[in-house]
Formats: C-alpha cells, structure tokens, sequence
C-alpha cells in the first residue's frame, strides 16, 4: 500500500459559457490506533502466521481550488492542468468530459504528458468520466470513460465529508463556498440525464472534488 499522499487532479469542465473547476485532493491512509491480529503466509509453508497490525483509514485532504469564469478557454485549461500536474508530480487526472467529450479531454492530456515527459519517474494516471442522470449503475463505455450518476458520484463525497474524512484546507479562497456547496447540493437530476448534471450556481466546485474521491 502507498505510505505517502496521493495527488488528484479533478477537472470539472463546463461548455464554454459555463465555468470549469479545478481541485487537487491529497488521498492519505492515517493510523487509527486499533489493532487487529493479520495472517501471513510463506509461500514455502502451509501454516498462516499472525501478525499484529494496526488498520488505517482513508482520508481526503483538498489542497487546491479554483474556478475559471466563462469564456472558458480550453487551451488555457489545458496548460494550467499541466502546471497542477507539473507541481504534485505522481498523481492522477480525473476529468468530467460530460459537457465536452473526448477532444478536450485529449487536448488537456496531450499539455500534460508533454510537460511530463522529462519526469519519467513520475507516472501520470488518467481517468476520464462522464456524468449520468440520478439512477442507473457505474459502467466503463470506450468513448465517454465511466459512466457516473450524479447521485452515486456526490453522495459518496457527501459521507466523507460528514464523517470528517474529507477535509477542506481552511487558507484556500474558495473553501467556504466549497462547504457552502456540500451543504446546500441537491443529488436530483432532470428528467433529461447529461444536460441535468449541473443544477445550482456553484456545483462545478463540489462535483471536481466529489470526482476525487
């Protein structure tokens, strides 16, 4: 299991009147403090061994906000993810191709891995989704990435955030509309699926951090 935290880039991408958000979120596993007995096994022996270990929980830390206002340019999207990504180093990119589709999601990609490609000891993962109406299961399609619904995807990040697992840096700009956001979000969508995935002013903020987690 990795020790240290894990850098995610969330890019929630609007139509180009709408505005797109960016998040980075640290994924973190803290001690717990309880202890549990874990069996091991070698692989020359048929007995178990029992370790005492210590379980640990996950933790989501948000480190970076912002919001890019319409017009939105999605080249100069596409070069601040590259210096998100420049900075964190090892991390993964999670983006919301819903309103754009895959030319944007490639635009942006291509900025990245062309200012990564000196770092070759920092692996940049991708994992592109688009969100879904309110019902329905998780599924991978080849174009769109994996299919989410909006219900599924917030409600998720909603109980981290209750339970204090999702944490929001207080010195960031954006971070009390950001609590703001996760208190008054509604997981409802319309009757229409992929136009609905937006509802209020400020769901760019929470649905770039809810992708994160």
């Amino acid at each position: 299991m990795r020790t240290d935290p894990l850098p995610i880039v969330g890019v929630e991408l609007g139509a180009r009147m709408e505005s797109t958000a960016l998040a980075v979120t640290e994924r973190a596993y803290v001690p717990t403090g309880e202890r549990f007995n874990k069996a091991t096994y070698d692989g020359h022996r048929s007995r178990a061994k029992l370790v005492a270990s210590e379980k640990d929980s996950v933790e989501y830390r948000v480190r970076h906000l912002e919001r890019r206002s319409p017009p939105v340019r999605y080249k100069g999207i596409a070069s601040r993810v590259a210096e998100l990504v420049r900075a964190v180093g090892e991390c993964i990119v999670i983006m919301d191709l819903t309103r754009t589709g895959r030319p944007v999601h490639a635009l942006i990609m291509n900025a990245v891995l062309e200012v990564m490609k000196d770092t070759r000891s920092a692996r940049v993962s991708q994992c592109p989704i688009t969100v879904t109406g309110e019902y329905g299961a998780v599924g991978r399609s080849p174009d769109v990435g994996w299919l989410v619904p909006r219900r599924d995807l917030v409600s998720a990040a909603l109980l981290l955030f209750e339970s204090e697992q999702l944490k929001i840096a207080q010195g960031l700009g954006l971070a009390e509309v950001l609590t703001r956001e996760f208190t008054d979000f509604k997981p409802k969508a319309p009757k229409e699926e992929l136009e609905g995935w937006r509802l209020a002013k400020n769901d760019d903020l929470v649905l770039t951090v809810a992708m994160s987690v």
